[in-house]
């Protein structure tokens, strides 16, 4: 059917964003309506066919399309063909005309992108009633050819299906690579036939104290519960997962750590660890047979993969045990090696060979450039972009994808609501504008960046709802940094798209963070005036954000936000971003204190660590508050000796309620909650009166904690605050680190 209108209201379909967005759009008059009569045609090849049924699939709730064999295009049809035109890998044509849809590309690959795209032209429902496109020409193709994610199954365990629904995310978002880290630590996840005690002990593990062994694991497995710290893919689920990610024209990329990060490999046989190690998890580097072992299970790695590159690790690589191991210093001396950075390049070398020998390319981190690179290899920058510049510069393939802002399991909001996440913060703009190619690269090596790829590592991420909140939509804005040509990416126009985006990734029922929606805010003071002024905004700058400051959660009816707030006394602030009148995001509740004036002043019985100042002496009265991140600059931290101070107000004024936070986080910092608090009082700086002192219960959860120590009183006259936190000095005997604790403190509130 085929309608054409005058009125531009009735071509809203072009409205709902693309991402990534296509290199070329030229909208025209007319549009043509998909119904019950259209027809889909294709060739017969077995990638046309498919291509066919994943459009049927699509239209399935709403009409029983027929299917044709054609290579023209046909009345009221959706042709799906391909051509002999030469273009990027990847590259497609899309033309809605009076005839109806048709798509071409020289490849299947392109042609799928095509779907992709035709597919998010008639979504989310909620926004397109009727199946109507406009009438457009679309030319595109990708900038990079590597546009991946590595998801890590080593520390929590997912199920093949779970696999799966990852791989089509991926899809959906024309990313083409799939990194799948099966070995690190103390899980490995791959079966192998040679060695079966891999899979029989290293994929199965004790996690927290009364927990079974692992035996008793295999049913969680098999449920697929929430939390799986046990399981392995058989070779035949692995065949199955790289034939799907073929169908979606994804390559799978296998890593297997070494010569670190293998403790399941070690635990298992002992006998390839240095004598006397000191810690597991390295292989001997001096020991032959661990040079045999690898290349068995290389050999068995590379008949299930096909792609050209293997992974094989080698980051953060202890070193210590090859120094004071005989077997490792008579290799370095038969070999001239001076240092164990060359006796690492030497390891990394002779695997390499044997990946070639198997028609197969080597990629590791960054750390395989330490002591010499291979001559054929191929490095994964994560260490920021510098591994990356100095491996491409000297000619060799590189992948992109530093920490900042390609690891996902980073936070990407500053709410103290956010699910637990691990080291840094990378919202998602700051993944929008990620550029693989610095400028530090010579241009005529900028053809040796083959792309980027997000991480996903998983030790605080323990389900695939986890882990699509990490994903998305982080995962959209690296689809087009890595899609879309510079000069046609618009940060304005994606952050319209992505609003139209959540509500097609509700419809997939995706799990998706909200986090760039979350009311953010900022504080400053006027001396004139004696106030302080408060700007609330969030991220994409967009919505509604209400706001109480009576200490009640805002609603519909609170007040809406439209110009700073001002306030000279102390205010309980809660504010809430509302889409389309639902909620959206997180939360944010913060008291605001007034009476920290120009002439406080702060002493320390013992001074802060100057790497964890908070930003100085006036860093606990700033109005910033520290997040659930042992790496936020706002959090002052105290080495092994207590957090004692005295704050001088300045003036004498009336209190009756004096809190302050405290952070934990034991899985990823030496941070520990203190075992004792106490505030005492004082007008006149002489004589104190204790408002509060409690012993803190010790609490063995690895999640991040903020503590809130707050004392209500009876109002008072105050002029003087003391606060002693008292250090418990050593680490605990079950914490997973060994030394000092940290106690970490921030923003003390009073009013």
């Amino acid at each position: 059917m085929v309608a054409f209108s005058s009125c531009q209201e009735a071509l809203q379909p072009v409205e709902v964003g693309i991402i990534p967005q296509p290199n070329s759009i030229e909208l025209q008059s007319g549009a043509f309506e998909i119904d019950g009569n259209t027809v889909i045609y294709t060739d017969s090849s077995n990638d046309g066919q498919s291509l066919s049924l994943e459009l049927t699939n699509f239209f399935s709730n709403q009409f029983d399309l027929k299917l044709a064999t054609s290579n023209e295009a046909q009345p009221n049809g959706i042709q799906l063909k391909k051509t002999n035109s030469v273009g990027k890998s990847g590259s497609y044509k899309l033309n809605i005309n009076s005839k109806g849809v048709i798509i071409e590309g020289s490849t299947y690959q392109g042609i799928f992108y095509g779907v992709q795209t035709l597919m998010q032209l008639l979504t989310p429902s909620s926004k397109i009633k009727k199946p109507v496109l406009q009438f457009v020409s679309i030319e595109d193709a990708p900038e990079f050819g590597w546009r991946g994610m590595m998801l890590d199954v080593s520390r929590h365990f997912m199920s093949k299906d779970s696999v799966k629904k990852v791989i089509d995310i991926l899809a959906m978002h024309k990313m083409n690579k799939f990194h799948w880290h099966l070995v690190d630590g103390i899980g490995w996840r791959i079966e192998i036939d040679k060695y079966p005690e891999l899979t029989k002990k290293g994929a199965w593990r004790k996690v927290k104290k009364n927990k079974k062994p692992w035996e008793d694991y295999e049913s969680t497995y098999k449920n697929n519960g929430a939390e799986i710290y046990g399981g392995f893919y058989a070779k035949d689920d692995i065949r199955e997962i790289v034939a799907y990610a073929a169908s979606k024209y994804i390559d799978v990329i296998p890593e297997i750590e070494m010569p670190g990060h293998s403790d399941a490999a070690t635990q298992c046989y002992p006998e390839l660890l240095c004598k006397d190690a000191k810690g597991g998890g390295v292989y001997c580097a001096g020991n032959g047979r661990s040079y045999e072992f690898l290349e068995n299970i290389l050999a068995e790695v590379t008949e299930l993969f096909p792609y050209e590159y293997i992974h094989i690790g080698g980051d953060e690589v202890g070193k210590s045990n090859w120094l004071g191991c005989s077997l490792c210093q008579n290799r370095m001396k038969e070999e001239g090696l001076k240092d164990g950075d060359e006796l690492q390049s030497y390891f990394v070398k002779r695997m390499e060979k044997f990946i070639y020998s198997k028609n197969r390319k080597l990629m590791g981190w960054d750390e395989i450039l330490e002591g010499g690179l291979p001559e054929r290899a191929a490095v994964m920058s994560w260490r920021g972009v510098q591994g990356g510049i100095e491996a491409s510069n000297a000619g060799h393939d590189v992948v992109m994808s530093p920490g900042s802002p390609c690891y996902f399991d980073h936070s990407q909001g500053k709410s103290e609501f956010e699910p637990p996440s691990w080291g840094g913060y990378n919202n998602l703009l700051k993944v929008y504008d990620f550029n693989p190619i610095p400028e530090e690269i010579k241009p005529e090596m900028t053809k040796h960046i083959l792309g980027g790829q997000a991480n996903l590592w998983t030790e605080q991420i323990p389900s695939l709802k986890h882990a699509q909140y990490m994903m998305l939509p982080r995962l959209s804005a690296l689809a087009e940094a890595l899609w879309t040509e510079p000069s046609q990416k618009d940060k304005k126009l994606f952050i319209e798209k992505i609003d139209e985006h959540f509500d097609r990734l509700t419809e997939l029922g995706y799990n998706y963070a909200t986090s760039a929606l979350s009311p953010d805010y900022n504080t400053e003071y006027n001396a004139e005036t004696e106030s302080f002024s408060l700007e609330l905004t969030n991220e994409l700058n967009l919505h509604e954000i209400r706001y109480t400051i009576d200490g009640t959660m805002p609603d519909m009816s609170s007040a809406l936000y439209t110009d700073p707030i001002v306030y000279s006394t102390p205010i309980d602030l809660y504010a809430q971003t509302f889409r389309n009148g639902v909620k959206v995001g997180f939360p944010l509740i913060k008291q605001f204190s007034t009476q920290f004036s120009a002439k406080c002043e702060i002493d320390y019985k013992y001074p802060y660590n100057e790497t964890y100042s908070g930003g100085g002496d006036r860093a606990l009265f700033d109005s910033k508050f520290a997040i659930a991140r042992g790496d936020d600059p706002n959090w002052q931290g105290i080495k092994k000796t207590d957090f004692d101070v005295s704050i001088n107000l300045g003036d004498v004024t009336t209190l009756s309620n004096i809190s302050l936070n405290f952070f934990q986080h034991i899985a990823a910092t030496s941070v520990m909650l203190p075992t004792r608090v106490s505030i005492k009082v004082s007008e006149d700086g002489e004589k104190y009166a204790e408002v509060y002192n409690e012993t803190l219960e010790t609490i063995e959860s690895r999640d991040p904690i903020i503590k809130l120590i707050e004392t209500k009183f009876t109002e008072r006259k105050v002029g003087w605050i003391k606060i002693e936190a008292t250090n418990r000095g050593k680490l605990p005997e079950w914490h997973i680190r060994k030394g000092d604790a940290w106690v970490f403190v921030d923003e003390v509130s009073i009013k």
